[in-house]
């Protein structure tokens, strides 16, 4: 059964706020933790994440996803309610498309289904299966090389993908090239260290971090320990 997100947000604010950097960052301390998140498996590799994956190719890095299990798995999403509320009321009324990038299991997209009827959707995700998208088209992909035309949607989202990407800049340029006029970020608030019971490589500790990655000038709002970035094009 996956851990509620609330939790682990908790778990994860106590061991990085509270504890020295000397015991946050011990590969002795974070073992036991790791094991049991990841369900003993692949524990090694996922302790050693942020430094194997810059090398790694896209179908290496695709299979590691896929191998990988926690106690986080099957959990609907990951975005704080409050920030889920704020995006959909932002979201353009007046928009006649929108991509979500990085839609896991199409969390978002269902919920948009159910505010908005006239809207043409697209989720892209790195998993090859086909995800739960409602009437929504899928598209297997790499959020660093989106397969669509410049300023193909209105709206462009991207719900804790940013994250997870090996080449920040190169991400945010792609994100930037698909949108026409709306463009949507939400990433976790989480400080950096080596071992982190996910597979982020990219952190943002605060709203500055943000907002100087996507270079557009918009203001960071936060809601709980998300990070939410809404921006004209």
């Amino acid at each position: 059964m996956p851990v509620p997100t609330a939790i682990t947000n908790r778990i994860r604010a106590f061991i990085d706020d509270r504890l020295p950097r000397g015991i946050r960052d011990s590969p002795l301390f974070m073992y036991p933790l790791f094991w049991v998140w990841f369900k003993g498996k692949h524990v090694r590799t996922c302790m050693d994440f942020k430094r194997i994956a810059p090398a790694l190719t896209s179908s290496e890095l695709r299979d590691i996803y896929r191998r990988v299990e926690s106690f986080a798995d099957g959990r609907a999403t990951d975005t704080h309610p409050e920030a889920l509320a704020h995006v959909i009321d932002a979201i353009d009324h007046n928009a006649t498309s929108l991509l979500d990038v990085g839609c896991g299991r199409g969390f978002f997209l269902r919920r948009l289904q159910e505010h908005f009827e006239g809207i043409r959707l697209t989720g892209c995700d790195f998993s090859e299966r086909k995800q739960d998208v409602g009437r929504a088209a899928y598209v297997s992909c790499d959020a660093e090389a989106l397969p669509f035309a410049d300023r193909s949607f209105d709206v462009v989202t991207c719900f804790h993908t940013l994250e997870h990407t090996r080449r920040l800049d190169v991400a945010i340029a792609e994100l930037r090239r698909v949108c026409r006029k709306q463009l949507i970020v939400v990433v976790p608030r989480q400080k950096y260290f080596f071992y982190t019971l996910d597979l982020h490589l990219q952190f943002f500790p605060d709203p500055a971090a943000l907002e100087n990655a996507m270079r557009m000038g918009a203001a960071v709002r936060q809601f709980g320990s998300d990070l939410v970035y809404i921006a004209t094009v």
